[in-house]
């Protein structure tokens, strides 16, 4: 590593330990849908979202927040991290708190001309990291392999994500997911949106699903955004899906 980049990521590490965030960029949550965009290079990416799941029975789960940390390499290049602080309703009122499975993550665009559109892709593996008995890790390690699209029209943008999910469901079953998602932007610090997403049976004798998300961003000082999606699935569970959250760029 050449001695600029050395110092882009030291300066990443004092401002997120110290608090010095600053710089703005787009792309990311509050949908699941994926996009295929790095953050600017040299630039750090802290996404602090919150989740929510409830089943028709009134189960919840979720993430009490995850700390996902991005960094831009170069113009075509993002790699990540993510650990998240995930919660669930065991049974009978029990509950459960602690550290989740980690993910690790490598993004590669293949253009930057958004008008023309282009490809990008983002392999993913989760380390079992978490508690499988405590209904907090998958409790084996999984992979994703994802193919994504983007293209903007005016204020518009599109984005694509189908992606292979490798041991990913109940009980170790693979299975696919397919996501489009549309953000428009009102002004200079709102943009609002939806995406509407399925995948095949995630576990041993289920059907398929197909659920929606609305949501948006909304920058309230350089560098900082709100970010809040809610949904459901169309088809069975869950009959709710909240998210709620931070995300803050931290330039070198």
């Amino acid at each position: 590593m050449d001695p600029e980049r050395r110092w882009n990521w030291l300066a990443g590490w004092v401002c997120f330990v110290g608090g010095g965030w600053v710089s703005p960029s787009l792309a990311g949550p509050p949908f699941i849908t994926n996009d295929p965009d790095p953050p600017e290079v040299g630039q750090w990416e802290l996404i602090l979202p919150a989740t929510l799941n409830r089943s028709s029975n009134g189960q919840v789960s979720g993430e009490l927040v995850t700390l996902d940390v991005n960094y831009g390499y170069d113009r075509f290049t993002q790699v990540s991290m993510e650990l998240p602080i995930p919660y669930a309703e065991t049974g009978e009122g029990a509950h459960q708190v602690g550290i989740g499975d980690v993910l690790l993550e490598y993004k590669r665009r293949f253009g930057t001309d958004e008008y023309q559109g282009y490809l990008g892709i983002n392999p993913e593996i989760t380390l079992p990291t978490g508690s499988e008995r405590r209904s907090l890790g998958a409790g084996r390690v999984t992979v994703q392999l994802p193919l994504l699209y983007q293209r903007r029209w005016g204020d518009t943008w599109f984005y694509g994500d189908l992606r292979y999910k490798w041991q990913a469901g109940e009980a170790g079953k693979s299975y696919w997911f397919l996501g489009v998602a549309f953000e428009r932007r009102l002004n200079e610090r709102l943009k609002l949106g939806a995406e509407l997403f399925g995948t095949t049976p995630q576990s041993p004798g289920d059907h398929s699903n197909l659920s929606f998300n609305v949501g948006g961003r909304y920058r309230w000082a350089p560098g900082k955004e709100f970010i809040a999606s809610i949904g459901r699935s169309l088809v069975e569970e869950p009959d709710l899906t909240l998210l709620i959250g931070l995300k803050i760029f931290i330039s070198p």
